[in-house]
């Protein structure tokens, strides 16, 4: 089946976490927050195979990347947890997954202009198009699935035929990229979707359930010059 449906996490997939933005708030180096970013992903996911919530998770994640940077266990906000939940509120608002990398807006305007219908499935908070609105970017997206508002959240192949009915496509004619194994290349072959990992911090290096990509842009670049099986 030919595909013409592109489906995108949000998080580390469109919208990366702001490492100076983090860095800023707390006193730490910006590049050691981003070096802990992919020992946290591992437990991350280990989380979300458990079963956890969306919830439980970001507060895991941020506390074990701070935490990896060199956060002290008391400063001036108080200790880690209250450190994490004075990012909660800076992320709530203006969230903290609001870096675009280079070159997608660019892939995104292409693989579009070839006739893709191009959406988001993400497991938020329910603002997601807010965000996409305030960094400029919601008209690169024809439906924005977010788990928050829709009452179901990945690997639930329910949240990802939420979009495919939304674009009109069949599940086999769509693909989904993404940073979270067991979430979103798990959950999109569950659905009957492709998928595709985007793995830009290179945390699942013997990952071989799906193609895998360090940059989203170059993962576009590949379905669109069909080197993607």
């Amino acid at each position: 089946m030919t595909l013409r449906a592109l489906l995108l996490d949000a998080g580390n997939t469109v919208v990366y976490l702001d490492h100076a933005a983090i860095a800023e708030e707390l006193g730490l180096d910006a590049r050691a927050v981003r070096d802990a970013e992919g020992p946290a992903k591992h437990r991350y996911e280990a989380s979300l195979r458990e079963g956890g919530s969306h919830e439980d998770g970001w507060f895991r994640y941020v506390r074990d990347v701070i935490a990896g940077a060199g956060a002290v266990p008391t400063s001036s906000l108080g200790d880690l947890d209250a450190q994490v939940r004075h990012l909660r509120a800076v992320h709530d608002r203006f969230n903290l997954w609001r870096r675009i990398p280079d070159g997608l807006v660019d892939a995104l305007d292409a693989i579009r202009a070839e006739g893709w219908a191009v959406g988001v499935v993400s497991n938020s908070e329910g603002r997601l198009a807010e965000l996409f609105a305030r960094l400029g970017i919601a008209r690169l997206f024809d439906v924005v699935i977010d788990s928050a508002l829709v009452g179901l959240q990945k690997p639930d192949p329910r949240i990802f035929h939420r979009a495919t009915d939304a674009l009109g496509v069949r599940p086999d004619e769509a693909v989904y990229l993404g940073d979270i194994p067991a979430v979103d290349v798990d959950g999109a072959h569950a659905a009957g979707l492709s998928a595709i990992l985007i793995d830009t911090f290179d945390v699942f290096p013997d990952f071989d359930r799906a193609p895998r990509f360090h940059e989203t842009r170059d993962a576009i670049e590949a379905l669109r010059a069909r080197r993607v099986p």
